[in-house]
């Protein structure tokens, strides 16, 4: 016997689904609608940092570019890449934009989004572009000679030849490098930068070629070479085994010596019968063997060698590959320098650990150290021990309103924003919300501390908002 069919009853019931469907999606609706307004009068309460936003983040049109044309942040302007740019859009605006870095730095690796028009990767770059504008760009180091983003060719090089930073060209990873472009213009290129650059064509042939010209230095710490035994082996007296006091950041993000020459150099063929063929050659101190990630790291390797070991700064305690054990941390308890061991993200962090060596950890640096058991309960734990600014930068802590709120006479609001040397970044792991925002809003800055453009709020924004917000704001239209 056949089962019954009720159409009628399914069609109601189809019906009832699609209307609490269409319920919803007005429901929806009008909560986005209202968390946009919401949003909208948050910016409009802090009508500076609105523009700083809006310059900085929003794809501006040329009609709002030129409504607004004496409001707009054009420094910002210039380094943003959402911008429809075009040669027109250059041209209209000629005379306003930034052609070069700007702010309170002096070179690209500073701070990428400062590097104006010339060292803006978005801008349709053609060599009609680069010539209209000649002499308006930025050639150097925080310009043309650095973005990657150009039309490289031999011929737009030499087209150039007297305007480019030969320093920052010659390490700039997106020529079309072979061994004929630089044997061609061996004689500009800064060989220490090409010393250092892995997107050579390197070969045993390019080496030997140009053997008088590398800086060996640099050129011992490049990852990129064809390392083996032999190549080691036959240019053993050109190396830098390690051991130079040139100061730069470590990965730490402090300033040490960390020249760790060949020692350093991760890519290496490593094994027990390389370390002991150049026993005597190698740098067994900062930023040499000891901190090198890459050896085959062993409890035998460790005692083999004891007493060559650097055992603290830039050595084992800040070396994350070594087999590390309560064991470990126990056998070698009076080598470790423990002020970088609590950095270290490799440790088997547990709350038996901390309290295991309780009066032995930095608990300045413990708060940025992403790889421990963070909990409400851990923090509660060690309330008055923690530096509670540095928990800052953690994004690994389980944020919540709820946590913020509990502790938020002990945060350090102003670092929930900082450099890290390349950009100005933001704790990514907070609820971020118009309500989080709102619920703290005295404590920071609304354009340098708060990440306004992840919000969906933001992403929502349409033209017809921005002339709102600026109407509102009593900005005057240039048209």
């Amino acid at each position: 016997m056949t089962e019954p069919h009720y159409p009628l009853e399914t069609r109601s019931n189809q019906e009832v689904t699609s209307a609490a469907f269409r319920q919803l999606q007005v429901a929806t609706s009008l909560n986005e609608e209202r968390d946009k307004e919401r949003f909208k009068a948050l910016l409009l309460r802090h009508p500076t940092q609105m523009i700083l936003q809006i310059s900085s983040s929003y794809p501006l049109d040329a009609e709002l570019l030129d409504r607004y044309v004496d409001q707009w942040d054009w420094e910002e302007l210039s380094s943003q890449v959402g911008l429809p740019w075009s040669l027109e859009l250059i041209e209209r605006f000629e005379d306003k934009w930034t052609w070069g870095i700007w702010g309170d730095w002096d070179s690209v690796e500073d701070n990428n989004s400062r590097l104006g028009l010339s060292g803006n990767p978005a801008l349709p770059w053609t060599l009609e572009l680069i010539e209209k504008f000649e002499d308006r760009w930025d050639w150097g180091d925080s310009g043309l000679s650095a973005n990657t983003a150009l039309p490289w060719s031999l011929e737009l090089i030499e087209r150039f030849k007297d305007q480019w930073d030969w320093k920052s060209l010659s390490g700039n990873k997106a020529l079309p490098w072979s061994l004929e472009l630089i044997e061609k213009l061996k004689d500009q290129w800064d060989w220490k930068s090409l010393s250092g650059d892995e997107t050579l064509p390197w070969n045993w042939e390019l080496i030997k070629r140009f053997e008088d010209r590398w800086n060996w230095y640099t050129l011992s710490e490049n990852q990129a070479l064809p390392w083996s035994l032999t190549l080691i082996e036959e240019l053993k007296n050109r190396w830098f085994w390690g051991e130079s006091r040139v100061l730069n950041f470590n990965r730490l993000g402090m300033q040490a010596p960390s020249r760790g020459g060949l020692s350093g150099n991760e890519a290496l063929p490593w094994s027990i019968e390389l370390i002991e063929r150049f026993e005597d050659k190698w740098s067994w101190g900062e930023a040499g063997l000891s901190y090198n990630e890459a050896l085959p790291w062993s409890l035998d390797l460790i005692e083999r060698f004891e007493d060559r070991w650097n055992w603290g700064w830039l050595g084992f305690s800040c070396n994350e590959t070594l087999p590390w054990s309560l064991k470990l941390i126990e056998r070698f308890e009076d080598r470790w320098d423990w002020n970088v061991l609590s950095y270290n993200k490799a440790l088997p962090w547990s709350l038996e650990l901390l309290e295991r060596f309780e009066g032995r950890w930095n608990w300045h640096y413990l708060p940025r150290n992403q790889t421990l058991p963070w909990s409400l309960e851990l923090l509660e734990r060690f309330e008055d021990r923690w530096n509670w600014r540095h928990f800052s930068y953690n994004e690994a802590l389980p944020w919540s309103l709820e946590l913020l709120e509990k502790f938020k006479a002990r945060w350090g609001w102003e670092f929930f924003s900082y450099s890290d040397g390349n950009s100005t970044r933001y704790n990514r792991a907070l609820p971020w919300s118009v309500e989080l925002i709102e619920r703290f809003e005295d404590r920071w800055d609304i354009y340098y501390d708060v990440r306004l453009d992840a919000l969906p709020e933001w992403k929502s924004l349409q033209d017809a908002d921005i002339f709102e917000m600026m109407a509102a704001a009593g900005f005057l239209t240039q048209k």
